[in-house]
């Protein structure tokens, strides 16, 4: 009886316990959720309390064990202007929404970071045809304001007078302001014959009129024989304008656009649009923040849901470069080959075994890429005498042409999350850098470089850069640029033209082919450029090395002991060097296909 007294006393103290336990976290404001934020809750806030209460996941964390650390608080978004610089106040976004794109890049710790706002557009007209840029802005505790700037086309044709004439002659579209600037051209109204006919020029600031800020307007007066003795009308001797642009109405480091109206005596109007680059660099971006697409579709219909997702680099760059334990069942390299008497794209086992054909274009397809997630191959297709960017899956399957221009287009790569492609075109006579959405549209020049080609764009596999190559200092350079041409960076400074560059998955290294004399060797280096390593040093022309998904193995080509090019594999550390092609014709591009 003693012991059965002792065991129901035991029984009832426990009980007890816990029900006191239960009143105290019941009672406790920290143990409450406020109504609605079950599916809107801070993404490093919920990392945070997963690393405090439970060791479940080891990928989650504030830098410092028990210290918490910055957080995007909110997100507001602007039109046509920066938050200081008179962009148009939308809204707050609601953020912390499910987010299906960073679970699936980030892991499941960042599925919550998505934001969306819904914006009534009811008063605002946007004609066909004008550019616009949403300025999408994260307050970050520790570091302040943020954002990224979405530019977009509203579908149409954009109306612009006939009778109006409009030149910009100085300075040249993509120019690099750092001092005061003056924008010089004519303007004239061919249907009024006896004066130019023009009021004014008018310039605004990263919105067209009625959206961007207005920065001054100037009258015509300046003399033009050019213009008078062209057009056999001496009425139009005075077309000409200038307007002294000032410097510090750019923030340092960003892409700007001026919008440059000549408006007529008779009402009508005629847009040019000028892009020019800020000097000085902007400073490095604690967020990664994306836009969805959905807002060109949706500009004219009067509501707009601008949505889309931003995470703190910090948080997930041990979530996306843990691929060194991954096991992956398809190990593959593709690359070009003129074994048929054209190039076309094939792909292989990483032993050389299992060789099949991808592409029978009759004309020439090269230049592979395969997209982060291993699904698809980008490509450069020649298509009636002009190339192409085209897509396909990965056993060929499925092609698409993508770009359909005059201008010659190649070596596409797709940014990390599938929403950019980066490229090449032919244009004033040499290559540039262009970006366009992944099914083709919005195609966007980046960079201007007169007489210097930028080119070999590579995607970073985890942030919205992109690394490639200019020969803007005289020889050819390795440089990292954001993904919309802003915030250009030369990652080395030894003296050798370094060609044809690549990143690893992990973002830490970058190969290249480093020319001296009369051949080239493949180097290595850490992504800052530091920790500068030779290779492959063999008297030959050893070309475009890629790194692959697992960090084991480098691919490259080569004419090692021949004329003809082949494929050939490394280990990461140079060694073990073996040859996986020698069939007729040249094989070069190599690139890594790695599926799990």
């Amino acid at each position: 009886m003693r012991t059965t007294a002792i065991i129901i006393s035991i029984l009832f103290i426990l009980a007890f316990s816990l029900v006191l336990i239960f009143a105290f976290n019941f009672l406790s404001p920290l143990g409450k959720t406020p109504a609605g934020e079950e599916e809107k809750i801070d993404v490093i806030a919920t990392t945070s309390s997963i690393s405090e209460q439970t060791t479940k996941s080891e990928q989650t964390t504030t830098s410092v064990p028990g210290k918490k650390g910055p957080i995007i608080e909110k997100i507001e978004i602007y039109l046509d202007g920066t938050r200081d610089g008179g962009g148009i106040f939308l809204g707050e976004a609601e953020y912390g929404l499910k987010s299906p794109e960073t679970e699936s890049i980030y892991g499941e710790n960042f599925s919550k970071s998505g934001f969306e706002l819904s914006w009534d557009s009811a008063g605002y007209v946007f004609e066909p045809g004008t550019i616009h840029n949403f300025y999408v802005y994260t307050y970050i505790t520790d570091s302040g304001w943020e954002y990224v700037k979405e530019t977009i086309t509203v579908p149409g044709d954009r109306l612009q007078s006939s009778n109006i004439r409009f030149f910009i002659d100085t300075p040249p579209n993509g120019t690099l302001v750092e001092e005061d600037i003056n924008i010089g051209g004519w303007a004239i109204n061919t249907s009024i014959p006896d004066s130019p006919g023009i009021s004014a020029i008018e310039f605004y600031l990263n919105g067209p009129r009625g959206f961007g800020k207005k920065i001054g307007d100037v009258p015509l007066g300046t003399a033009r024989e050019d213009v008078a003795e062209s057009t056999g009308n001496p009425a139009y001797l005075n077309c000409g304008f200038n307007f002294l642009l000032p410097a510090n109405i750019f923030e340092p480091g960003t892409d700007n656009l001026l919008y440059c109206y000549a408006i007529s005596t008779t009402g009508e109007i005629y847009e040019n649009i000028l892009e020019l680059k800020a000097g000085g660099n902007r400073e490095e971006q604690s967020a990664i923040i994306s836009v969805d697409n959905n807002i060109t579709s949706e500009i004219r219909q009067g509501f707009i849901k601008i949505k889309g997702w931003a995470v703190l680099k910090d948080l997930f760059k041990e979530n996306i470069i843990a691929s060194e334990g991954k096991q992956y069942t398809v190990k593959k390299i593709v690359f070009t080959s003129s074994k048929n008497g054209n190039e076309d794209i094939f792909s292989m086992n990483i032993d050389g075994s299992e060789l099949t054909q991808l592409t029978d274009n009759p004309s020439n397809d090269m230049y592979p890429q395969i997209t982060i997630d291993g699904n698809k191959i980008l490509y450069t297709s020649d298509i009636n005498g002009t190339w192409q960017i085209m897509s396909m899956n990965t056993d060929g399957s499925d092609k698409k042409q993508l770009t359909n221009g005059r201008y010659r287009a190649g070596f596409p790569t797709m940014s990390f999350e599938g929403k950019y492609i980066f490229y090449e075109v032919y244009i004033d006579n040499n290559w540039e850098i262009f970006r366009m959405n992944s099914d083709g549209t919005n195609q966007t020049r980046l960079t201007f470089s007169p007489g210097i080609d930028d080119w070999h764009p590579f995607a970073h596999p985890f942030e919205f850069k992109i690394i490639y190559e200019s020969g803007a200092i005289g020889n050819e350079d390795i440089y990292f640029m954001d993904y919309n041409g802003s915030n250009i960076k030369r990652i080395s400074d030894f003296q050798i033209r370094k060609r044809v560059p690549s990143i690893s998955r992990d973002g830490k290294y970058i190969v290249f082919a480093g020319y001296e004399q009369n051949y080239s060797s493949i180097f290595i280096m850490n992504s800052d450029g530091s920790g500068l390593k030779k290779l492959i040093d063999n008297g030959a022309n050893n070309v475009q090395p890629c790194i692959s998904t697992d960090n084991q193995f480098i691919t490259f080509y080569s004419n090692i002991g021949g004329d003809n090019h082949e494929i050939y594999i490394v280990n990461f550390d140079g060694s073990n060097l073996l040859k996986l092609t020698e069939i007729p014709g040249d094989d070069w591009g190599p690139v890594f296909l790695y599926q799990e």
